[in-house]
C-alpha cells in the first residue's frame, strides 16, 4: 500500500472506507477484551471513554475510544492512514493466542500461495537487494523498530511489529553454488492476529521503514 497514494485519495477512497469500517468494528467490540487480547494497555477516562496504548513498530500509539483518534504518544502527531488501518485490524482480530515460536512462510497462510510472487517483489526482494551487503546496518536498524538480532542463517533479526506479531528476517549470504537469499517469516499464530492481506502490507511497510532508516544512517 503506497502511503503517497493514500494521502492523495479523496475521503471516499477505499482506504478511508476500510478505516471507517474498522472504527465501527472496534466500537461494537468489548474494548477491554480487545486490549487484553492484543497486548495493549487501556485506561478508563470515565463516561464510557477509554485510552488504548499500543506499540506499533516500537512507537507508542494512543487510540481514543469510542471516537477513535489515533496519534503517536511522543509527538501527538496523527498516525498515517495505512498504519491506522493495520492498528485497528490488529485490535479487532486479536485472539490472544500465545506465541508458539514456530515460524511459518507467507505461502502457508490462507491465500498466501497466490499472492506470494507479489509478496516477494514488494517485501523480500527489496529487503535482500538493500541489505545483502549491509547486514551490519540491518542489525543496527532492528532495535529502532523494536527488534533484536538472532543466530539463524548468516544473520537474522526479529522485528516486533505489534506486541504479538514478531517478524523474522533471515539472510543467507550465498556462495559459488547458491545465490544470496532473504526470507521473511511469521509466528504460526499470525492468522489469529492479522489477515493475509494485512500481513503483506505490514511486511512491506516494515521493510521500507528499515531501508529508510538505514539510508539516513549510511
Amino acid at each position: 500500500m503506497n502511503e503517497r497514494k493514500i494521502r492523495n485519495h479523496s475521503p471516499e477512497s477505499p482506504y478511508h472506507y476500510a478505516y471507517r469500517l474498522s472504527c465501527e468494528a472496534l466500537r461494537s467490540a468489548d474494548i477491554k477484551e480487545r486490549a487484553e487480547k492484543s497486548g495493549a494497555a487501556i485506561e478508563s477516562r470515565g463516561n464510557g471513554t477509554h485510552l488504548i496504548k499500543l506499540a506499533f513498530l516500537n512507537r507508542l500509539c494512543q487510540i481514543s475510544f469510542p471516537e477513535i483518534e489515533i496519534n503517536y504518544q511522543e509527538s501527538g502527531e496523527e498516525v498515517p492512514l495505512w498504519s491506522k488501518i493495520l492498528i485497528l485490524h490488529y485490535l479487532v482480530k486479536s485472539e490472544g493466542q500465545p506465541l508458539t515460536g514456530k515460524w511459518v512462510n507467507f505461502r502457508e497462510m490462507s491465500g498466501g500461495e497466490s499472492y506470494y510472487p507479489a509478496f516477494v517483489k514488494r517485501s523480500q526482494k527489496p529487503l535482500l537487494d538493500f541489505f545483502n551487503n549491509r547486514l551490519e546496518l540491518l542489525e543496527k536498524a532492528a532495535p529502532v523498530f523494536g527488534g533484536y538480532k538472532t543466530h539463524e542463517g548468516d544473520t537474522a533479526v526479529v522485528i516486533k511489529a505489534f506486541p504479538r506479531v514478531p517478524i523474522n528476517m533471515i539472510f543467507w549470504s550465498g556462495d559459488e553454488e547458491f545465490q544470496p537469499e532473504a526470507r521473511i517469516l511469521f509466528d504460526s499464530t499470525i492468522p489469529t492476529y492479522l489477515s493475509t492481506e494485512d500481513v503483506a502490507v505490514l511486511s512491506q511497510q516494515t521493510v521500507f521503514g528499515l531501508i529508510k532508516w538505514a539510508k539516513s544512517n549510511i
